[in-house]
């Protein structure tokens, strides 16, 4: 019998946590320790008992999720489990498994449980997008808009079919969390969506009427992924 997974469900609605624990109880390998209604609560629940995965909401009275997470030196696995879309980058960045928005189906809960033991390269909510830091501001990015990003120093462009954004965000972290089938990164300072490549040749990308270069680091892997679509 495999080891089950010990769950804390901190969540100040009260629905909220009947609907959680009632999922935990479904799936065989999960098992609740408990449940509290704000972070104090959920620190002395840590200081107790052996937790494995917390069940975390973001807008809580006193402490915010976030910050609790933010503040634990040895936090267990955590997935956010909330009403509001514009955390979602900061929560990645404490390297949370999953951001699931309410209402929360089954379906979606049993997903990312499933990625506590196979985390993908690139995690998302379902929908094709992220948000990232602007003007003061978390903007909100379509995916299907990308058409390349350009990373200069601690910053990067991202150049969308419409605008560009500018970012305070490291290139290599945007290649982290992007989704492998969808954009490849061609040099040490540009990532391109894969289907914006209108052309190419061993050297450079054409997207839309930009030259994207390749480099020699990269040619290889980049040729390789690229022939793999030649028809």
């Amino acid at each position: 019998m495999s080891k089950k997974i010990k769950c804390l469900v901190v969540d100040d609605e009260p629905i909220a946590q009947d609907i959680l624990v009632g999922y935990i109880e479904q799936i065989a390998n999960l098992e609740l320790v408990g449940t509290c209604i704000n972070a104090i609560e959920a620190n002395d629940i840590l200081q107790q008992r052996k937790v494995d995965l917390i069940l975390l909401d973001i807008e809580m009275p006193m402490v915010s999720g976030l910050n609790f997470l933010a503040n634990l030196d040895n936090p267990p696995k955590v997935i956010i489990t909330t009403a509001y879309r514009d955390y979602a980058v900061e929560g990645f960045e404490l390297n949370v498994i999953d951001y699931l928005l309410k209402p929360i189906s089954i379906e979606r809960f049993m997903k990312a449980i499933h990625k506590i033991n196979t985390p993908p390269k690139a995690v998302f909510e379902e929908e094709q997008f992220i948000y990232l830091k602007a003007d003061k501001k978390m903007v909100q990015i379509v995916l299907d808009e990308i058409l390349y990003i350009e990373g200069l120093s601690n910053y990067v462009k991202i150049h969308l079919t419409d605008r560009m954004v500018i970012s305070y965000q490291k290139l290599s972290y945007l290649e982290e969390i992007l989704p492998v089938d969808n954009f490849i990164r061609v040099h040490r300072s540009f990532i391109v969506a894969r289907s914006k490549i209108r052309s190419y040749t061993t050297s450079y990308l054409e997207v839309m009427k930009e030259e994207i270069p390749i480099g020699g680091s990269y040619r290889d892997s980049v040729l390789k992924v690229l022939k793999t679509n030649e028809s």
